[in-house]
């Protein structure tokens, strides 16, 4: 592997002086419940109003929704409903005889609230709304409720409110960071306690659900976004730079890497980058990401592939001439976008997959966020007599040498055994 252009910055870690402070946040909202939350509302967001949103403010939102957002974001939920039906529809109830009057049995019971976290910061993200709302109605969630935090004294972004309203969430508050983390995981006045938290957040936001998973679900740890791009000599220089930039543009930190198999386009996409990020109204977010983090190689598609896996991105897009072929070869990723005609940015949006996705290398041992997110794997097993007795006969001589004479006794009580 020949490196033209080498990321100058490592992978970000979370620091010890976020862990205190995150851990700080959480013991006061757990001390003091609402109370703490509007302190910290009013010291770290500057906002005092009301921490839940006026079913009339969220009305008022979607109303002023330019009808071009008002139609893309209905066409995305829509789009995202059918793919993540098909996944629901996947997990059926489903019971085999695993022997002769042993019946197990396994069927997927959704958790009864999700709060979804929908970022508002620097870039407001009513698509992620639709992603983590959908995938848990599909789900089944009973209630759903929706944290974003306010962008200044007036509380939530519109556009984030308006996109709620379509998706018909009645319980949305306005708050964020830590705080809204804890709150979701413990409960203040008038908001109950919920069973999941799913959507991605800043570094605060994050680490508030790894000190508090256990107290709740979460759907993972996001981290800075992330895209590797493998192309091949059929691939356009112009397109693969504006997917690099697409993915550079969300933060400063987010990692954007092309593995080319030609290196003829390796050389080109270079000034191409440069060309598009002149055209940005607002370059220097995604000039400083691909600066620092931005990598380019020249290598053979084992050699891609062995780093793609060992690299495990958030966002694969394979533009070569036989993008079906190639993908079996890649085994760790978040989400993969196949063929020159697929923008990586139509996944952000509007094509049905969902775009809160695993980062930092734990597409390893994760996968994105879907309706299983929201789902329990639950078992049951039912025998008959001739079952029990033979389940008692197998399973006597392994509860006697563990020790365990209960364990035998419960099993050959079914059938009548007496041990006296």
């Amino acid at each position: 592997m020949e490196y033209i252009k080498r990321r100058a910055t490592a992978a970000p870690e979370t620091t010890r002086n976020v862990t205190l402070r995150v851990t700080e946040i959480i013991e006061s909202v757990r001390r003091s419940g609402e109370k703490a939350v509007r302190q910290f509302s009013r010291t770290l967001d500057g906002y005092t109003g009301d921490l839940r949103v006026s079913r009339e403010v969220i009305a008022s939102a979607e109303a002023a929704l330019p009808p071009g957002v008002r139609e893309a974001l209905a066409q995305a939920a829509k789009n995202v409903s059918t793919f993540h039906s098909l996944q629901r529809s996947m997990l059926r109830e489903e019971v085999v005889e695993v022997m002769e009057g042993v019946f197990a049995g396994i069927r997927f019971e959704p958790v009864s609230s999700a709060a979804i976290y929908v970022p508002g910061g620097r870039y407001p993200l009513p698509s992620t709304a639709v992603m983590g709302v959908v995938a848990a109605r599909e789900a089944g969630v009973g209630r759903i409720v929706a944290m974003t935090p306010p962008s200044g004294p007036g509380g939530p972004h519109e556009i984030v409110l308006g996109a709620l309203s379509m998706l018909d969430v009645e319980e949305v508050w306005s708050i964020g960071g830590a705080q809204a983390i804890a709150a979701c995981a413990f409960g203040i006045e008038g908001m109950e306690r919920v069973d999941v938290i799913a959507g991605p957040g800043n570094a605060y936001v994050t680490e508030a659900k790894r000190l508090l998973f256990g107290n709740v679900g979460i759907d993972g740890l996001a981290g800075p976004s992330e895209v590797t791009v493998v192309a091949d000599d059929t691939a356009r220089a112009d397109l693969v730079a504006a997917d690099l930039i697409a993915q550079s543009e969300h933060d400063t930190q987010a990692r954007a890497t092309l593995l080319c198999l030609d290196r003829d386009l390796a050389l080109s996409v270079l000034p191409e980058v440069e060309s598009l990020l002149g055209k940005l109204p607002d370059p220097g977010t995604a000039r400083e990401s691909w600066s620092c983090n931005g990598t380019v190689a020249f290598c053979s598609m084992e050699e891609a592939a062995s780093y793609a896996n060992s690299e495990s991105p958030e966002h694969l897009v394979l533009a070569v001439k036989a993008p079906g072929e190639a993908l079996p070869l890649f085994r760790s990723f978040g989400s993969a976008f196949l063929g020159p005609f697929t923008a990586q940015a139509f996944g952000d949006y509007v094509a049905g997959t969902n775009h809160i996705l695993p980062t930092g290398g734990t597409a390893r041992f994760a996968g994105g966020l879907w309706t299983g997110t929201f789902l329990r794997p639950q078992t049951f097993l039912e025998t008959n007599i001739s079952g029990a007795r033979r389940l008692a006969e197998l399973g006597s001589p392994i509860s006697e040498a563990e020790g365990l004479p209960g364990h035998t006794l419960a099993m050959e009580l079914r059938f009548g055994v007496d041990r006296s």
